[in-house]
């Protein structure tokens, strides 16, 4: 048997780069990434400077306030980091804990479980405590219940829960914690600038979020604020044993972004200089609205699309009002209708695409669809147009379906 590979013809595969790759352009009705805010986009292609440059030194120092900003904080190590927010989740665990210790996660859908296999492969204790109802919140009770029995060095929440569209109430969460000697990390990803978030009050020791949700930026980019009392943490463990991680060392991050070494940036690695242009318009762009009014714009919408949803027969996934997310809703799929053919024919025929589940592979999770409307997209002109989509893929199913009978 020849195992010999052919030679590659490489005129075939350069072929294709004769012409500029230019993708159609779609209206992103996911729980993301979302549509660019059409002044990020502008501000991607501003000229590159070098890392080095005082004028990159005074951007960072722009985006580090623009991000004190967005969490409600006054820590001093908050930077946004290069790379999507799930190197903001392990940027968090392996910074906090060191080998041996304990962490907990909170389980709604996916995430929760994400970070217990992180926090696994890394080397902690880890153990989840879970609820059997989809989107339920977690009680000050059964946390404290939690805390008590593991006596985890970490804990982790997810504010809002994309997998499943709910979101946890927060209040009271971090002060437990703390009475447990307890860090709190808090997943922000989809409620920063969507819900009320407020990190020093809420005394949460350390949240992230990404940029390609409700801020509408970018992918590849993830933001990060460390408390105080996280920062302390981290430095007495890192003397004893040093962080797990090289890229994610906050020690080092901080000094690149000229902290703890009297404003002087010291070289960590190249970062994605075109995408924190974009983080900076993105948040300009939250400040020209006003933070409050941006989130006050999504609970609205997400009001106006439950209630289309149910117009046209449809049901949400969480039943209770309070515990559903604002930016991402997950409606179940009818008996009779084929999940995935839906979403291709609204893609096919008018250039809308919505999302299917993370959890399909699960027998004991119904299915649904995640229906998002983040950063511009939490528009009624827009959640209109995708219901009208979504009513006549429904429509030509059930067609379709008496044509052959």
């Amino acid at each position: 048997m020849n195992l010999m590979k052919s030679e590659p013809d490489h005129r075939l595969m350069i072929k294709t780069f004769q012409e500029d790759f230019m993708p159609h352009e779609k209206l992103l009705m996911i729980p993301g990434p979302t549509n660019l805010n059409p002044n990020v986009l502008q501000s991607l292609s501003k000229p590159l400077l070098s890392h080095t440059d005082p004028q990159f030194y005074e951007l960072l120092d722009q985006i580090q306030n623009g991000i004190r900003y967005l969490f409600q904080t006054n820590n001093p190590y908050t930077f946004a980091i290069t790379g999507s927010a799930t190197i903001a989740m392990e940027t968090a665990i392996c910074n906090l804990l060191l080998p041996g210790q304990t962490l907990l996660s909170l389980v709604h859908g996916y995430w929760g479980n994400r970070v217990a296999t992180m926090g696994s492969r890394l080397g902690y204790n880890t153990n989840i405590i879970q609820n059997n109802k989809f989107g339920e919140n977690f009680t000050l009770i059964q946390i404290e219940n939690a805390l008590r029995k593991y006596r985890p060095s970490v804990m982790y929440v997810c504010h809002g829960d994309s997998s499943l569209g709910c979101v946890q109430n927060l209040n009271g969460i971090g002060k437990l914690c703390h009475r447990y000697n307890c860090l709190l990390i808090v997943d922000a990803v989809v409620s920063l600038c969507t819900t009320q978030l407020e990190m020093d009050n809420m005394e949460i020791d350390v949240l992230f979020s990404g940029c390609q949700k409700a801020l509408s930026g970018p992918p590849g980019i993830s933001l990060i604020s460390f408390s105080d009392k996280a920062v302390q943490i981290i430095k007495s463990r890192s003397n004893m044993c040093p962080i797990s991680s090289f890229y994610m060392d906050i020690n080092l991050v901080a000094k690149a972004w000229g902290l703890d070494n009297n404003n002087v940036h010291t070289y960590h690695y190249t970062p994605a200089i075109n995408l924190l242009y974009g983080i900076h318009a993105a948040i300009r762009e939250i400040i020209n609205e006003d933070l409050s009014k941006v989130i006050e714009r999504h609970q609205k919408a997400k009001h106006h699309l439950e209630k289309q949803i149910q117009n046209i027969g449809l049901k949400l996934l969480i039943q209770e009002s309070e515990n559903r997310l604002a930016g991402i809703t997950s409606v179940l799929i009818p008996d009779d209708i084929d999940g995935n053919m839906l979403i291709q024919f609204m893609y096919t025929k008018h250039d809308i695409l919505i999302g299917g589940s993370l959890l399909a592979s699960d027998p004991n999770v119904p299915k649904f669809w995640r229906i998002g409307y983040l950063g511009v997209n939490a528009d009624r002109k827009k959640i209109n147009q995708t219901i009208e989509s979504l009513q006549e893929a429904l429509q030509q199913q059930r067609n379709k379906f008496k044509a052959h009978l």
